[in-house]
């Protein structure tokens, strides 16, 4: 089969692919809470964007213990007309904690995310690849493109639904319309709120407190979920170079149709198999396999990264999940409006935040997982006994799963979603029956 001109202009890549991929989340949502990664920044201009990032941190803070403060104020109080505030308050503080936790690692600890970044970069195919790193690479990249874009617009739609309301009644009431003021959020101040001047004025605070706590949220999730993409891209990448290592002739045994005599028959662009028994190809293959133990490594220690980086977060994160889903399902049979949609929209923000982070866990076991099953698909019984003992250590290495976990408490994968939402609902029926009595 002949390749044409514009196959091959297709399968050709650069450092921007890879830029591209981060473009969204370093220009739409880091740069507007003050985070700053890979960006060479003066040191007045990074003095500049930390004031920035700790203003913001401390805006969420404060309302998260003025959240904190009403709550227990409410519960204290047992009053029964308010039981339902701290219903519809526990969502958003939670989401808010999680926010909060994945913003701080990202700029406490810069220099692990900048150095992910720019590993992975180096990493990056350059030039023309072959028509099946293509399909891994075009894979990668839509997936990517169509998490980080669905996740935005989804957040953005979840934060319409919380602060929209107030400001349509706000113009119905400009047109004259008897409507009674209302908040997003519940929470103390100092003030009476609602007075004239004063409730725009908390208005528009809710409404730039939800803004951050959004993008605080998707600065940390969309980083995880890049940085988990393009390391399982690799690992994919890695099981093709493993395949190639050894050329093994088709003859009886090795019957044309089987996956080792079909991937004999494809020789990489501008290469030819040489015999086997000659020095150079024994000499060859030594050099690749130990590029190929390299990048094994490597992309086993950029995973550890990526758990040190993010399992605490997440393990507040997980924990909380169930919480939040289970609150947010409350309020929606319970508390609100059928034609209100605020919780139902945070429902399924909830439910597809969570099913994110667990399917690019899970991409994470099976594409590591498939390296020992390339080796072992190779043709390693035809190779020298120093590059089948290596190769027999890294199916070893392979057989351990590298993934990324909730502080070592459970791992991040599909399972994990479906054990979340069995919990999240024997939380929704206790509680629902609770309620009831």
């Amino acid at each position: 089969m002949t390749t044409t001109k514009a196959d091959t202009k297709n399968r050709v890549y650069s450092h921007t692919d890879y830029d591209d991929s981060y473009k969204i989340i370093t220009k739409n949502i880091l740069s507007l809470v003050g985070i700053r990664i890979a960006q060479k920044d003066s040191s007045f201009a990074r003095l500049c964007w930390n004031i920035l990032y700790w203003a913001e941190f401390a805006n969420l803070f404060i309302a998260l213990v003025l959240d904190g403060y009403t709550a227990c104020d409410v519960i204290r109080s047992s009053a029964l007309k308010e039981e339902n505030i701290v219903f519809m308050m526990l969502p958003c503080m939670g989401y808010l904690v999680i926010a909060l936790l994945k913003s701080y690692k990202t700029v406490y600890q810069r220099g692990i995310y900048e150095n992910l970044v720019s590993e992975l970069r180096s990493m990056w195919p350059q030039g023309s690849v072959t028509e099946e790193e293509h399909i891994i690479i075009d894979k990668a990249l839509k997936e990517l493109n169509i998490v980080v874009k669905g996740y935005y617009w989804c957040n953005l739609g979840l934060c319409f639904s919380v602060i929209g309301p107030p400001y349509v009644d706000l113009l119905r009431r400009a047109f004259g319309e008897d409507v009674p003021r209302t908040l997003p959020y519940f929470y103390w101040v100092p003030y009476d709120e609602f007075q004239p001047v004063a409730y725009e004025l908390t208005l528009a605070l809710h409404a730039w407190q939800t803004m951050l706590t959004l993008w605080f949220m998707q600065a940390g999730d969309l980083l995880f979920c890049a940085f988990l993409s393009h390391i399982t891209t690799q690992f994919d990448l890695l099981c093709l170079r493993i395949q190639r290592l050894f050329h093994v002739p088709v003859d009886q045994q090795l019957i044309a149709e089987y996956p080792l005599g079909k991937q004999s028959k494809k020789p990489s662009d501008n290469e030819t198999f040489s015999p086997l028994n000659e020095s150079e190809t024994r000499s060859k293959q030594e050099k690749e396999l130990k590029k190929i133990i390299v990048r094994h490594n490597d992309l086993i220690r950029l995973s550890n990264d990526v758990e040190n980086l993010f399992s605490f977060a997440l393990l507040i994160n997980f924990f909380n999940s169930s919480i939040v889903i289970c609150f947010c399902g409350f309020c929606c049979v319970m508390v609100e409006k059928w034609n209100v949609f605020m919780y139902k929209t945070f429902l399924a923000t909830s439910l597809s935040q969570t099913w994110l982070l667990c399917w690019h866990g899970q991409k994470l076991l099976e594409s590591s997982a498939r390296v020992a099953d390339a080796l072992y698909n190779s043709g390693w019984y035809i190779a020298s006994n120093p590059i089948r003992k290596s190769i027999l250590i890294m199916i070893h290495r392979s057989q351990k799963n590298v993934c990324v976990t909730t502080y070592g408490f459970s791992v991040i994968s599909l399972s994990s979603y479906t054990t979340i939402i069995k919990t999240a609902w024997s939380y929704f029926t206790l509680l629902l029956n609770t309620y009831n009595q």
